[in-house]
């Protein structure tokens, strides 16, 4: 039996809950930002690899003064080929005491380096002999100043980052530092849109008794910020039948093959009561196992969950815009995410600056931040767009409503 009428919160719970992770995939670190780690990563190499200057100026060993070592340049060495040759150079090296080589920022120091001597603290004279200047430090440097030591963030076998992190820039940087070329990462769940609805027009202004299509345009780009992975997008019309061949497992080409192995299926419009047939009709006859029928919320309350035959996930979106929108934060943002085998996306929290009277159900509200507080929007009706499109988030606002200052949980938008 599905569930009717749910709460806000245990509708959203139950989309987490109904979704199995799926299986991990291996990815270059290049292509693994804002996936989920699904194993332990583990330094293969350490970080740093050597030990390096953090400053230029010299390498020395002992406590001075110094001789300068030095190569002689090659004639007609290409810049690239003289680093290359002077790095050999310096691996090949054992500073005995009273010994210096220049060296710059980040690159090896030759074994027997005691300190990197700061280039503004040091000079030498024509004979090769490096001192300190008179205002340097008598004593300096101190053993290990300015010298990176091999290891010192990360040794090879070392844990660096942990299963279930979200890869940001920084820590796709941080596996390629430690020596990963790819990392494993829980696959992003494949997503195939099927908008029904007649009379949409796809550009310019519509005609009198049409209306504008708002979801083709954005949809697609709203499940990839939740973490999903468009695979496909439908149009088909009002007739049930149409809707259910979307849902069916008959593939007949590539494309259908492609999306009867995705993970979930997404719908907009033909949930109301006026217009059961369409959506629960085909529902029905492809067999599905119905989850979720109707949310206690406002706008969005026609909202399904579905499990179909093959093992898919729907969920079918209201045809209002500001109801569909909310209901991708409802049920679409929960479901990703336990697919994705992520936390169960949990409200936050805001304090009211405006009061919201008292509804017929919880309501959900675009607000604008000011100042630190909430202003609730004056366009949150279920057709409305414009306050979604200038709010910086969703307030859930009990069916008593909340009086200015009140604070009340919020759903942060994922753009």
């Amino acid at each position: 039996m599905p569930y009717a009428s749910l709460t806000w919160h245990r509708a959203h719970e139950l989309a987490h809950r109904s979704a199995q992770p799926l299986v991990p995939e291996t990815v270059t670190v290049d292509r693994a930002i804002g996936r989920i780690l699904a194993a332990d990563v583990v330094a293969v190499a350490a970080v740093p690899p050597f030990d390096s200057a953090v400053m230029d100026g010299w390498a020395v060993a002992g406590s001075g003064p110094w001789t300068v070592l030095a190569t002689e340049p090659v004639a007609e060495q290409s810049p690239e080929a003289a680093v290359l040759a002077r790095m050999r150079w310096v691996r090949g090296l054992a500073l005995a005491p009273g010994q210096a080589v220049r060296v710059s920022a980040g690159a090896l120091v030759p074994a027997g380096t005691t300190a990197v001597l700061v280039r503004d603290r040091g000079r030498v004279n024509t004979e090769g002999r490096l001192t300190r200047v008179e205002d340097a430090r008598e004593d300096g440097p101190a053993a290990g100043e300015h010298v990176r030591r091999a290891g010192e963030e990360a040794e090879p076998g070392e844990i660096v980052l942990t299963a279930g992190t979200v890869l940001t820039p920084a820590h796709v940087a941080w596996a390629a530092s430690c020596g990963l070329d790819m990392v494993t990462v829980l696959r992003r769940p494949r997503v195939t849109l099927v908008i029904t609805g007649a009379g949409l027009e796809t550009h310019g202004v519509p005609e009198p008794g049409l209306v504008r299509d708002v979801f083709g345009p954005q949809l697609g780009a709203y499940v990839e910020a939740l973490g999903g992975l468009v695979i496909g997008t439908h149009h088909v019309g009002l007739d049930h039948r149409a809707l259910l061949a979307q849902l069916g497992t008959d593939a007949q080409d590539e494309h259908q093959i492609r999306e009867a192995t995705g993970d979930v299926v997404i719908t907009t419009g033909g949930t109301g009561a006026h217009s059961r047939r369409e959506v629960r009709g085909a529902l029905a006859a492809a067999g599905a196992e119905v989850i979720v029928d109707g949310v206690a919320v406002q706008p969005g309350h026609p909202l399904l969950l579905a499990r179909l035959a093959d093992g898919r996930m729907l969920v079918a979106l209201p045809g209002h815009p500001l109801a569909a929108m909310t209901g991708m934060l409802t049920l679409v943002a929960p479901l990703l995410a336990g697919l994705a085998g992520a936390a169960l996306p949990r409200p936050g929290h805001v304090r009211l600056g405006a009061a919201i009277p008292a509804g017929l159900r919880t309501r959900l509200v675009p607000y604008l931040l000011d100042d630190g507080v909430a202003v609730p929007s004056r366009w949150r009706a279920a057709g409305m767009l414009r306050g979604l499109a200038e709010a910086d988030g969703v307030l859930l606002c009990p069916r008593d409503g909340a009086a200015a200052g009140d604070v009340l949980e919020e759903i942060t938008l994922p753009w």
